[in-house]
C-alpha cells in the first residue's frame, strides 16, 4: 500500500512538473510597433521636418520606421545625411539607408530607423528596375532575431514599372526567405490604390495590415497608396492595431510631410 502511495504521489510530481515545464518552454509572442511614413525628404513645407517627425515616431512608441524619400548629403537638403539625423533624435537609434540613385551630390532613397535594442541578423540592399517609370528604386532590407522589415518606394509613373518592380522583390523574397522561418514585413508608398494591378499582384503572395484609407495628400488626402504587407511563413502574425495617423500631440502632420504615416501593432506568435 506504501509503495502505490508513493508511486502515485511520484506520478503526479513528475506530471505537474512536466506540464509546468511545458509552458515555460513555450515561446512567447513578440510584441512589435511598426511604422511607415514618407517623410519627404522633410521639406515639403518647413526648411526640415526631422525634430517634429523624430517625435512623432517616438509618441506612437515605434520599434522600426521605415521612411521613404530620403536624402543623403545633397545640396538640396544642406549635405546632411536625413536618415542618420532622424535616428539620432529618435535617442540614437540604427539605421539603414538603401541610396536609389545619385542626386545633387548625395543619393536619394529609402532607409530604415530601428530601436537599438532589436538585434540586428544582417541588412540588404537590392537595386529596383526603371523600366517604363521615371526613376529608378530600391528595396531596402533588414533582417532581425525575429522578423525581416523592408521598405520600397515604387515608380509613382506607370503600372507597368510598378509591376516589374514587384517582380523584382517577390524574387529577392523567394530566394532570400522562401523558408518562411521570420515573418516579412514590407512597407512603402506603392504609388498605386487598392483596386490597382500591382496591389492585386502584391495579394497573391502578401497579406495587407495596413487599413485601407487615405494616405495622400497630407491636407484632405483622397488617395491610399501607402501600405504594409506580410509574408506570415511558420510564424503568424496577428495584428492588434492598425491605424493611419491624422493627427499628433508632438507636432502638425498636414505639414511635416505631403503623406501621413501608417501604425501597425503586431504579434509574432512562434
Amino acid at each position: 500500500m506504501k509503495f502505490l502511495r508513493f508511486f502515485l504521489f511520484t506520478a503526479a510530481f513528475v506530471a505537474l512538473f512536466s506540464c509546468n515545464q511545458a509552458r515555460v518552454d513555450q515561446p512567447k509572442p513578440v510584441a512589435l510597433k511598426l511604422a511607415h511614413y514618407n517623410v519627404g525628404v522633410f521639406n515639403k513645407t518647413e526648411s526640415s521636418s526631422t525634430d517634429v517627425i523624430a517625435a512623432m515616431m517616438s509618441e506612437i512608441r515605434a520599434d522600426v520606421v521605415s521612411v521613404n524619400e530620403v536624402d543623403s548629403c545633397t545640396t538640396r537638403t544642406g549635405l546632411v545625411d536625413q536618415l542618420a539625423d532622424l535616428s539620432k533624435k529618435m535617442g540614437d537609434w540604427g539605421c539603414w539607408y538603401a541610396s536609389a540613385m545619385p542626386y545633387k551630390g548625395g543619393a536619394y532613397g529609402i532607409g530604415i530607423s530601428y530601436n537599438p535594442k532589436l538585434k540586428v541578423v544582417r541588412t540588404d540592399k537590392v537595386a529596383l528596375p526603371k523600366l517604363t517609370g521615371t526613376e529608378p528604386r530600391a528595396l531596402a532590407v533588414v533582417e532581425f532575431e525575429d522578423f525581416v522589415f523592408s521598405t520600397c518606394h515604387l515608380d509613382y509613373k506607370t503600372a507597368d514599372a510598378q509591376l516589374g518592380q514587384i517582380e523584382v522583390i517577390n524574387a529577392y523574397m523567394d530566394k532570400a526567405f522562401g523558408n518562411g522561418a521570420k515573418p516579412v514585413f514590407l512597407c512603402g508608398d506603392f504609388n498605386c490604390v487598392p483596386e490597382s494591378a500591382p496591389i492585386n499582384e502584391m495579394l497573391k503572395s502578401w497579406k495587407m495590415i495596413s487599413p485601407v484609407q487615405m494616405t495622400y495628400p497630407a491636407i484632405t488626402p483622397k488617395k491610399c497608396i501607402d501600405y504594409v504587407f506580410v509574408r506570415e511563413g511558420v510564424c503568424k502574425v496577428d495584428v492588434v492595431d492598425a491605424k493611419v495617423y491624422t493627427a499628433f500631440k508632438t507636432g502638425n502632420v498636414e505639414t511635416a510631410s505631403d503623406h501621413l504615416p501608417l501604425y501597425v501593432d503586431v504579434k509574432i506568435n512562434k
